[in-house]
């Protein structure tokens, strides 16, 4: 049961552990005296972690390696479609409250949870499970192999730990639900910056089946905490962690090897518009498609964009671009607002600014475009087409190439840590850019205004979603 909301909300999933089992428990506050959430979250202990990890384990022996996927797949499916009602009272539970605890407005969390979790429906776990297994029933049971004979099998992990960043609400729910098609139970760490909708989610598979929530435990710990992470990631046989480059390094020093680690660290993404796309009769598509990639998630995401690298040559020039951008940014923020900063990440803002403003009076190729008042949105036209990272929460630069190849040379500084690539482009030309960036290490390129919006079948990283953790028994004939 949920608390009241004069009690703490708990920030975590534990079923069979009664209060007693739990013993100590940790607060957490979020947001300010006119609106504040109180949580709760086990003061974990060795000793405690040890327990929910051996009820893990029990839990999936007894239960989850028996179960056909499909039926897996029924259960999730049910508990997506519950998700997917506005008016199912955990999720408007989780559209009050997650404002208060994320900063992001009502509105951008209503479109985040109407945009993410329909994802996850019953069919396209289905279409997941074709695309990287071919046979879905290979995780069942012993199936034959037609070019060599004989039969093979799918295993997951016995457990699955993951540690969540907690930039984008609802992200976790993909590794949750990944490792239980994998028949894995899973222990998955919540963020401290946002830990509540994976606890609620497990308790609406909860609601569905028990069975299969108590193969789930969904906890909160202060990273870094060695004496807990080494017991987790021992226990462990795959240990899936996001978060930046230097907090995924230091997660990797206490996985033991043999234990398989898949890390999600730090990524940059960016736009190609061609010249096509900048016809006057297009252009305000365009620009819009382009709010809405540099807006969404207020590019806390790796698929956010940090440039748009507008082709000249086109009806509309670069530095028209940008302001037909900033007219769009504006339209889109009335529609969804951005919510509130911290003053660190207001002052960030305000000092590009103030430092656009003095580089655009000396003439130095820089336009500035600005929400008044306020610091909503910001777009900066700037003539060096140098790839430079974004300071975030809408603030976007536009840059001009005289070729969309010349994107190529711009981006390879950066080249580790490419993700995604947002393009307006024609299918002839998009094809000879989407080779050579695949060969400087991009894994995703998307229509411009669906940066932000995967398709689940979409290999984060360049990976595979469920074969990279599967392990393989093969019968030969």
């Amino acid at each position: 049961m949920l608390e009241t909301k004069t009690s703490p909300l708990s920030a975590f999933y534990l079923a069979g552990l009664t209060e007693d089992d739990v013993g100590e428990f940790v607060s957490l506050e979020f947001g300010s005296d006119g609106s504040r959430v109180r949580m709760r979250s086990p003061a974990l202990t060795p000793h405690l972690l040890d327990r929910i990890i051996s009820d893990l384990l029990d839990a999936r022996e007894h239960y989850l390696v028996h179960q056909p996927v499909h039926k897996i797949v029924e259960i999730i499916g049910k508990a997506i479609a519950l998700w997917s009602d506005p008016l199912y009272p955990p999720r408007k539970l989780a559209e009050e409250l997650l404002p208060t605890i994320t900063g992001f407005s009502a509105p951008m969390i209503n479109q985040i949870l109407s945009g993410f979790v329909p994802m996850m429906s019953a069919d396209n776990l289905n279409l997941l499970l074709e695309e990287e297994l071919g046979d879905p029933l290979l995780l069942d049971e012993f199936r034959p192999r037609s070019s060599t004979g004989g039969s093979s099998k799918a295993y997951g992990p016995r457990l699955t730990t993951a540690v969540f960043a907690g930039n984008v609400p609802g992200l976790p729910i993909g590794n949750m639900i990944y490792a239980l098609l994998m028949k894995s139970a899973i222990l998955a760490k919540s963020s401290s910056q946002e830990p509540l909708f994976a606890a609620l989610f497990a308790r609406s598979l909860a609601e569905i089946d028990p069975d299969l929530a108590r193969c789930m435990a969904v906890v909160c710990w202060k990273g870094g905490e060695q004496k807990i992470e080494r017991l987790a990631f021992a226990k462990s046989d795959a240990v899936i962690v996001y978060g930046g480059e230097h907090s995924v390094n230091e997660v990797r020093k206490r996985v033991p090897p043999g234990v398989r680690f898949i890390p999600y660290g730090h990524k940059l993404s960016f736009g190609v518009i061609g010249r096509e796309a900048l016809a006057a009769d297009t252009i305000q598509e365009t620009a819009a498609k382009a709010a809405v990639d540099a807006s969404v998630f207020n590019q806390q995401g790796c698929l956010s964009p940090h440039v748009f690298y507008v082709e000249k040559g086109g009806d509309v020039s670069p530095k028209e671009f940008s302001r037909h951008l900033a007219e769009a940014m504006e339209a889109f923020n009335k529609h969804i607002p951005r919510g509130r900063l911290t003053p660190d990440e207001s002052a960030h803002i305000n000092q590009l600014r103030g430092s656009c403003e003095f580089r655009e009076f000396a003439d130095d190729g820089i336009v500035l475009h600005a929400s008044s008042p306020g610091t909503d949105w910001t777009v900066i036209y700037e003539a060096n087409p140098a790839f430079v990272p974004s300071c975030l929460n809408r603030t976007i630069r536009v840059k001009p190439v005289a070729d969309v190849m010349d994107v190529v040379g711009c981006v390879k500084p950066v080249r580790n840590y490419l993700q995604t690539m947002g393009t307006a482009l024609s299918s002839e030309r998009l094809v000879p850019l989407a080779d050579a960036m695949g060969h400087l290490g991009m894994d995703r390129i998307s229509p411009l205004g669906k940066m932000t919006a995967p398709s689940l079948l979409w290999r984060h990283d360049g990976r595979f979603n469920l074969l990279d953790l599967l392990r393989w028994t093969d019968i030969e004939g």
